[in-house]
């Protein structure tokens, strides 16, 4: 609080504080003597009223005069809001004198007779009218208290005035009072926060006199005298002090980084590297999740430093170390142990695939030569790889492990990897066959697309197809898309092969109107190709090729691949929906796309993900989670697909609540290229108007594909 934060408040306040309390004592102890003089008063006077009315009414009481009785109590002066009675011997009333308010004594209060009693509003007074020994009657009063309270408000309220009117009188004076104090205090104060904030300690406090705050003045010019003399002699110790331990700071760094890097490639060496595996292990283990280790040794790296010296050696392992840290994360450790070997720590490793991703990039990055002081020099690598927990609990076991899985790398003849564990190789070698194979799996006419009808509600009609693309190898039989789409992405076909997609797409719309039949198809765009920077122009090519309207033509996105870079997807979206192509977000539900981003771009139609239709109707939160989609897409005036619809009771929920379109083995499966144009002329044949929302459009653009 201020007060107590201030000297000057404190006195005022104290000031305050003790006339105020003395007036409203003093004022307080008048008002209750005046209270009570001014009872005391009344009640002396209602008395006295009170007994001569009994004195003129005894007479007349005592010959039944009842007439002259009612004539000596109406003669009595009394104010409009009080009141009287007069009772006889034996408690008969025989006069009566209301007031205002109609209000007199009852025959039951009678009985209760006093001789005076102090109401909340009223002044009872009851008085014996007697000769001798014998009781005539009673007169009884009631004096309204209206005139005395009113006084004594009067005097509160006057009270409080003048308590208000001298209390600012004496805050003028206290203040007064005060300022010869406390200004002379607030200027030290203020003095020395200057000092306090600007170090000079050679300001002074002016002469305050031979008072007491004099006294505390001079003794504190003393004080900044002597403190100013020992900061000279401290500052001088302080900068020979920090010239010291600077050279000591710089020292000590240089023996650190010495004793935990590597001089020649600056990365971490042996003893840092051992201290970041056992806290990658740790935190492997606080977490519950994988890391791995990688141990790299380079292959005829000897031959390197005998042929063209170690001058170049040494320039080798510099760009390895560059190369290498290329394809890690930032949280990940790239270290060098000594000569040619080299060890990466991977941490956070949710998948074993995520490993094999990284080794197999790392290992194809060395098919290109290093340039170095003119010379090409052509090298290779071998790599080790072991994962916590599966292959050891400690930093020994890990290191022991990786070392091992090198010496298999190089025992299968270099230029290659292996993991510790034999079926992590078979995986890895599964990745390797299949990037192989793929290469050769267009010429070879393996791929093939199967198209998934998709169904509209509202008008039970077919308005649309999925191209799905399937892979038949002549030996390893059926090869699941979720197993060969990472490998093509890897591997960089992934282009190649969504070039031959698009292509074999408009290839079955273009049968598709050579029968009459308009429909759309959509197409999957995988992350790389979105990252196409002639993606647009591509597509256009191509639907102009085969004169293809390309409205007919959908692309579906997952929400990750536009939440990577939000400003670059809108620009790509909106340059292929100038071209009049559909777009939809696949998979809706599965990432981390939030409405403000939706609105954003300019997409056509949302398709929920199968793992919430699968559990629709039975699971409460996947049931909430789809109704919150639909309705969401209402909003933004999107059309909405559910795929994976397998059940009837899936088929009337999404109908009832307002679905656009279907697609699932309820409605039909994946269908193959002649399977699918059977199925359509079917569907034509039972409903002749297929699609006419898609008519018009088609009759519009056709001239301009």
């Amino acid at each position: 609080m201020i007060w107590r934060r201030s000297i000057k408040n404190r006195l005022i306040l104290i000031i305050l504080t003790i006339c105020i309390s003395a007036l409203s004592t003093g004022m307080l102890v008048i008002g209750i003597n005046n209270h009570k003089s001014n009872k005391d008063a009344m009640i002396k006077n209602a008395t006295s009223q009170a007994k001569l009315l009994a004195d003129l009414a005894l007479e007349p009481l005592l010959k039944y005069e009842f007439e002259a009785v009612s004539s000596v109590l109406q003669n009595a002066f009394l104010d409009s809001q009080s009141s009287g009675a007069i009772f006889d011997a034996i408690g008969q009333q025989v006069a009566i004198k209301e007031g205002s308010d109609g209000k007199y004594i009852s025959d039951s209060e009678y009985k209760n007779i006093t001789s005076v009693r102090w109401g909340s509003k009223y002044l009872y007074v009851w008085q014996v009218a007697q000769k001798d020994d014998e009781i005539a009657g009673v007169v009884y009063l009631k004096i309204s208290r209206r005139d005395f309270d009113r006084q004594t408000q009067t005097y509160v309220i006057y009270s409080f005035v003048v308590l208000m009117i001298l209390s600012f009188i004496i805050y003028l004076v206290a203040q007064k009072m005060q300022k010869s104090i406390s200004t002379r205090i607030v200027t030290l104060e203020q003095i020395s926060r200057r000092i306090s904030h600007s170090n000079n300690y050679s300001i002074r406090v002016p002469n305050y006199g031979e008072d007491e705050i004099g006294s505390l003045a001079r003794s504190f010019n003393l004080m900044l005298e002597t403190i100013e003399n020992n900061q000279h002699e401290r500052d001088r110790a302080h900068e020979a002090l920090h010239i010291n331990r600077r050279r000591l700071e710089s020292a000590v760094k240089d023996l650190q980084y010495l004793a935990n890097y590597d001089s020649l490639t600056q990365l971490p060496n042996r003893a840092l590297c051992m201290d970041r595996i056992k806290i990658a292990v740790k935190a492997a283990s606080r977490e519950n999740i994988m890391m791995a280790v990688m141990f790299l040794d380079l292959d005829h790296f000897k031959d390197v430093n005998d042929s063209l010296g170690h001058a170049i050696g040494d320039q080798l392992l510099k760009s390895t170390s560059q190369r290498l840290q290329e394809h890690i994360r930032e949280d990940d450790t790239l270290a060098r142990l000594g000569g040619d070997e080299f060890v990466i720590i991977l941490n956070r490793i949710k998948k074993t695939n995520n490993v094999i991703d990284v080794v197999e990039k790392i290992v194809s990055s060395f098919d290109s030569p290093f340039e170095l002081s003119g010379f090409q020099v052509n090298t290779t690598v071998s790599i080790g790889v072991c994962l916590y927990p599966n292959d050891g609990m400690d930093v020994d076991s890990l290191m022991k492990a990786a070392d091992a899985a090198m010496y298999k790398a190089k025992d299968a003849g270099r230029n290659t990897y292996e993991f510790y564990e034999s079926h992590l190789n078979q995986i890895a070698n599964r990745r390797h066959q299949l990037a192989n194979e793929l290469r050769n799996a267009i010429k070879n006419d393996e791929l093939h697309l199967v198209f998934q009808p998709q169904l509209n509600l509202p008008n039970n009609k077919i308005i649309g197809a999925e191209a799905l693309l399937r892979w038949q190898h002549p030996i390893l039989g059926s090869i699941s898309p979720a197993e060969f789409i990472p490998v093509a992405e890897n591997s960089g076909m992934i282009k190649e092969i969504g070039d031959w997609v698009l292509d074999q797409a408009c290839m079955m719309l273009a049968k598709c109107l050579q029968e009459q039949i308009i429909i759309r198809i959509a197409i999957n765009l995988s992350a790389l190709q979105f990252k196409q920077a002639d993606l647009a122009s591509s597509i256009g090519n191509t639907l102009k090729a085969y004169r293809i309207p390309p409205h007919l033509l959908e692309v579906e996105i997952t929400e990750s691949m536009v939440m990577r870079d939000v400003n670059k997807a809108v620009a790509i979206l909106e340059e292929i929906k100038s071209m009049n192509i559909r777009i939809a977000i696949d998979d809706f539900g599965t990432g981390y796309s939030s409405l403000s981003y939706l609105r954003r771009f300019p997409l056509d139609a949302l398709k929920i993900d199968q793992s919430f239709v699968d559990e629709l109707v039975v699971d409460k939160d996947d049931t909430a989670i789809t109704l919150a989609i639909i309705s969401m897409a209402k909003s933004l005036r999107l059309e909405v697909i559910a795929e994976g619809v397998e059940t009837k009771q899936q088929f009337d929920f999404l109908a009832k609540n307002h679905c656009d379109d279907i697609q699932g083995y309820f409605f039909s499966k994946p269908l193959k290229e002649e399977h699918f144009i059977g199925f359509l002329k079917e569907h034509k044949a039972k409903n002749s108007q297929l699609s006419d929302i898609y008519t018009t459009n088609w009759c519009c653009n056709e001239n301009k594909a």
